[in-house]
């Protein structure tokens, strides 16, 4: 049977942003009828997004971490957990949905294609991605490419952190929790290493609108969450996608 949109929840995971996460919902519910919402917010009180808009922390089920700062993985693994429908769709908290979305288009994609997680584009961002191995494993080479492509859909190795999948199938795989930020590379490097199928719907797109604040900026610039990773899995660098190489 074809997925319907009450099959579908909404995860987002929320620090210290409540304006950003505030647009967010009120964008999902414009564009996305009776859209069930799970909001994760670990943050400090005063700057919860339910306490600063609570008519739109209405249109969800908000959850606050007995601990402050539980992280990014800790908080998307309470999100996911706590999904009641077959299917998840994860999105970023300043992320903004548009008609552009075209969410019954990506629905369609994940009925009919061998896909286990299917990503959207981020404007001009989240193409199609590759996480190679160089120097004999040592290092992890983020990269642009695809394995094989069917019209607007191409299969990779990492798409954006807005993408639909079962929920069975992100509850196995789960987050790292020791990862509080730079979670991204190394959830889908995992993904990778369990052969799950992972593409990108080329024409279907969220706008990434990001926003800080000041007390928002130390949390995401924590190098050493990156650090770990890479030695988690036994490389001493990264090379991105523009050449930059930094190390563990």
């Amino acid at each position: 049977m074809r997925i319907q949109l009450s099959d579908v929840t909404f995860c987002v995971k929320t620090i210290h942003r409540p304006w950003s996460c505030h647009r967010l919902v009120e964008s999902l519910c414009k564009h996305i009828a009776a859209a069930n919402i799970i909001v994760v917010d670990d943050g400090q009180p005063e700057h919860r997004f339910l306490a600063a808009y609570p008519e739109s922390a209405a249109k969800c089920q908000v959850i606050h971490p007995a601990e402050v700062d539980v992280g990014v993985g800790v908080g998307r693994n309470i999100a996911v957990d706590a999904v009641g429908t077959e299917f998840m769709f994860l999105l970023d908290d300043d992320h903004v949905v548009t008609p552009n979305l075209n969410f019954d288009k990506l629905i369609d994609r994940f009925d009919n294609l061998d896909v286990d997680i299917l990503g959207v584009r981020q404007g001009s961002g989240g193409r199609p991605t590759m996480l190679s191995p160089l120097m004999k494993g040592r290092r992890i080479w983020m990269h642009r490419g695809e394995i094989r492509r069917n019209g607007h859909v191409a299969w990779c190795h990492m798409s954006s952190n807005a993408f639909l999948a079962r929920t069975e199938t992100i509850r196995s795989l789960r987050w790292d929790e020791e990862l509080k930020t730079y979670e991204h590379w190394e959830f889908f490097y995992r993904a990778k290493l369990a052969h799950l199928q992972v593409a990108v719907a080329g024409d279907c797109f969220i706008r990434h609108a990001h926003v800080t604040s000041d007390a928002y900026r130390p949390l995401r610039e924590r190098s050493k969450f990156r650090s770990m990773g890479l030695r988690k899995h036994g490389f001493h660098s990264m090379r991105y996608p523009g050449g930059q190489i930094v190390r563990a």
